[in-house]
């Protein structure tokens, strides 16, 4: 049974009557607030990347959860696949009526299951298989006793599944290493899986986590090749054990990504003083001679990610791309919150403090490596401040310093570079209302039903709320 039936989705038709039009100064906090105008040019980057690198792409939901910006993901082009990755079944149910309608249009859709395939997810996923047909469905694995929950799919659905190895590239959070022993076990149930009918081997499937710890455009290109490298390896093994077991194999993706390395993509389409120093030309270089060889060996090389349409501070931090692509004005959500009292004096150096209700349930427990705190407050609404400039390591200002469950205490502070800071700038009061940048955008957002939509391109309107969107919610 659909999750929807016990998670339903808020209601639609009844936030928007309530909100649009009005001011982010009337919504009730904390909220979530998504500026399509940054989402727009995020997706819109990515797209044009992969496009002309003539890469194939699969976007990520997981941090959105919303129909209407998996559709800036994936674009308006029919002729491109419209390839997904969910975390969640709930995910891929609420999403399935977009799928449909794109597959009415002739558009070719795909949904990968995040997880490596499970026996309590084959119900669920047979029904979205059989919605969609043959090639709509991908899983991933990791264990050759996952085979039989695939298989399981098959009969359930009259679909073959489309089955992906995925590879761990040292996060040791799922995957098998590529050089190692299970790698083999793995492929060998998946090609008989494959020769018998009950799935088709159609490629690898890695997910850089450790980039976040990435520091430069060169780390994160550097990375991305070392996961095409590993899964290139791991394809050419694929082939010789299909030749020497007479199996035929389709063309094999290899798929990789998370938003740092996927964003470093865009770090081989871009010219003059955006490219960067020799070492970054260099990188970039090699990176692209890398995929020109998987493609050469008959292979085809996909691009994933998720968080890259909104941003948060981690991928600030990560430094993945050029900063014209990749900065504060590029971080689509914000949370609205509002300060309860001012408690002066009471900081590090005579500072003040203040109290918001936003905390742990709002904001998430997730850290950025770049300063110490839990999210940084905008110059939204706050007279002679300016946007700031440089990177998060950089910066000096008012942070979610310290937290509860529904306690965020703001506080004077300034990134991981600064060794001392200056004098407290504007004071902030109670009633007032602060727009927060957050850590990791995919925990934040999980915590909210919908977003309040506002388009800073629309000159004079830029705090109207424009549209509501809801999400999928539950597992």
């Amino acid at each position: 049974m659909s999750s929807l039936t016990f998670y339903p989705p808020s209601p639609k038709e009844a936030l928007a009557q309530a909100f649009v039009g009005k001011s982010l100064r009337e919504v009730p906090t904390p909220a979530a607030v998504l500026n399509v105008a940054a989402a727009r040019r995020n997706c819109g980057r990515m797209l044009e990347a992969v496009g002309g690198l003539g890469l194939g792409w699969r976007a990520h939901v997981k941090t959105h959860k919303t129909i209407e910006l998996t559709r800036l993901q994936v674009g308006e082009d029919v002729s491109r696949p419209a390839n997904l990755i969910v975390s969640t079944l709930s995910e891929a149910e609420f999403l399935l009526p977009l799928l449909e309608e794109y597959k009415s249009k002739g558009r070719q859709v795909n949904i990968l299951y995040g997880l490596p395939i499970s026996q309590g997810a084959v119900p669920r996923l047979a029904a979205i298989a059989k919605a969609l047909g043959e090639g709509s469905i991908s899983v991933l694995l990791d264990d050759p006793a996952q085979l039989v929950a695939a298989a399981d799919l098959q009969k359930a659905s009259g679909v073959k599944p489309l089955a992906h190895i995925k590879i761990d590239m040292g996060g040791k959070r799922a995957g098998v290493v590529e050089s190692s022993e299970r790698f083999v076990e793995v492929a060998e149930a998946a090609l008989e899986a494959h020769r018998a009918g009950r799935a088709v081997l159609s490629g690898l499937y890695s997910h850089a986590g450790h980039s976040y710890g990435g520091d430069s455009r060169v780390a994160a290109v550097k990375m991305l090749r070392a996961e095409i490298e590993a899964m290139l390896s791991g394809a050419e093994r694929l082939v010789a054990m299909a030749r020497d077991k007479e199996v035929k194999l389709p063309k094999l993706v290899v798929s990789a990504g998370a938003s740092p390395t996927a964003l470093a993509v865009q770090n081989l389409v871009v010219a003059g003083e955006e490219a960067g120093p020799p070492e970054l030309r260099q990188a970039a270089a090699e990176l692209a001679a890398l995929l020109d060889a998987v493609k050469d060996k008959g292979h085809a090389v996909e691009i994933h990610a998720g968080v890259y349409p909104t941003l948060d501070l981690q991928q600030l931090a990560a430094h993945s791309t050029a900063a014209s692509r990749l900065s504060w004005r590029d971080i689509a959500l914000t949370v609205v919150a509002e300060v309860h009292g001012v408690y002066p004096g009471r900081g590090a150096g005579g500072t003040d403090e203040a109290l918001i209700g936003a905390g742990g349930l709002a904001l998430g427990r997730e850290f950025c490596k770049a300063y110490d705190g839990m999210a940084v407050v905008t110059p939204w609404g706050r007279k002679g401040v300016a946007m700031p400039e440089g990177d998060v390591e950089d910066f000096e200002g008012w942070t979610v310093g310290r937290f509860a469950q529904e306690h965020g205490i703001l506080t004077w502070a300034g990134g991981k570079r600064r060794t001392k800071l200056g004098a407290q700038g504007d004071r902030v009061e109670a009633g007032q209302r602060v727009r927060l940048w957050p850590n990791h955008a995919c925990i934040t957002s999980s915590h909210f039903g919908w977003y309040f939509v506002v388009d800073e391109d629309l000159e004079g309107r830029e705090d109207e709320v424009v549209d509501v969107w809801v999400k999928a919610r539950g597992w």
